[in-house]
């Protein structure tokens, strides 16, 4: 036999080998009726948001804030802090540069963790937010996140009416499932007005970028979509002003039915982070008690996506069994089509709670 050939012979069999230890493994890892659900990682805003959303369900008294979640706080601030990049920033994937929304949120989280201003990190941090835009440049989630504790003006934030669930021809379901589930939780929380306090002399002011306005700027261009996106605010935000209170009053009362019907028998309203977490809030915004079964099962189901492993801690934005399962079942598909693993996933995947609730109704 010829040296290349019996190159390509090793080679073919250590692939082969490879390939079947690869799907013993990835059979092991296949739950008892048949689905697959693996840890799902994100960026660090997540974990932003978490110490954010603490401050909501624990606010100060009196300028002190004692929340009852402090070592979670720390393990997510440590969590943010070991994914600083080299320039001070944070990026939104693998390899990416600084991202001025994670940079802001995690700038906000870890001043509110207790982390000092004059921090060398933070320091950094500070500065790479100045040389992208400054805290103005960041996007309406997060200016709108910072707005409920008046850390960034109400009235430079775009509007979310609860009346958009009243609008006709279905215009709530031309969005994504998740954005509807956003949308509509955070319009209670929006129609509210919330003005959630903050620690004693905790503010953002360094993050301003000198000179710069809030407010958004037109396009030169009159007929653009960006125009037309900020006339339809002004709007908005005439109608919250002079608008008819009844009319408000429907739309958050069908706005509260809609979010609690799909909230039942769910893992979380759109069974993704950010309505999980907006939803509670809205919530607290109709006057849920802390203890209403509603709010303590809500509140549990978010906690769920926290993953705790001692030096490693993390949220993942939702869970991915039917991800997971069509992807297993289509790589050990590929190496055997008759995989003893392959009926129970088929089944495993309609049993499995693919989106939590009638989110899609």
């Amino acid at each position: 036999m010829s040296a290349p050939l019996q190159v390509r012979n090793t080679l073919e069999s250590a692939a082969e080998r490879a390939k079947r230890r690869a799907a013993t493994h990835l059979a092991a890892l296949q739950q008892r009726d048949g689905h697959w659900c693996a840890k799902l990682t994100a960026d660090t805003t997540l974990e932003s948001d978490y110490i954010l959303f603490q401050l909501w369900l624990y606010p100060p008294t009196d300028g002190v804030w004692v929340p009852k979640t402090r070592h979670l706080i720390e393990k997510a601030a440590r969590s943010i802090l070991s994914r600083q990049l080299p320039d001070g920033g944070f990026n939104i994937y693998v390899q990416g540069p600084s991202e001025v929304n994670a940079s802001v949120k995690a700038y906000f989280a870890l001043k509110l963790a207790g982390f000092d201003e004059a921090d060398p990190r933070m320091t950094r941090l500070r500065d790479r937010i100045l040389e992208l835009g400054g805290i103005q440049a960041a996007n309406s989630y997060v200016k709108v996140n910072l707005s409920l504790f008046d850390l960034y003006p109400r009235q430079y934030c775009p509007s979310i009416p609860p009346e958009v669930v009243l609008l006709p021809f279905h215009f709530l379901y031309q969005m994504s499932a998740w954005t509807r589930a956003i949308v509509v939780s955070l319009s209670i929380v929006h129609a509210a007005n919330p003005r959630r306090p903050v620690p004693a002399e905790f503010h953002l002011d360094e993050l301003w970028l000198p000179g710069v306005s809030p407010a958004f700027r037109k396009d030169a261009k009159w007929l653009t979509w960006h125009n037309i996106f900020l006339s339809t605010d002004w709007l908005l935000k005439w109608w919250e002003r002079r608008g008819i209170a009844s009319v408000r009053r429907k739309a958050v009362a069908k706005a509260r039915e809609w979010m609690i019907d799909r909230m039942q028998h769910s893992d979380g309203l759109g069974a993704i982070y950010p309505p999980m977490m907006y939803s509670i809030m809205a919530l607290d915004a109709l006057g849920f008690a802390a203890d209403d079964p509603l709010r303590v099962q809500a509140l549990r189901q978010f906690d769920e996506l926290m993953v705790d492993e001692g030096e490693r801690f993390y949220f993942q934005p939702c869970f991915s069994p039917v991800w997971d399962t069509a992807i297993g079942a289509y790589a050990l598909g590929q190496y055997d089509r008759k995989h003893a693993a392959l009926r129970p996933a088929a089944i495993g995947c309609w049993r499995t709670k693919s989106v939590a609730g009638p989110i899609g109704r």
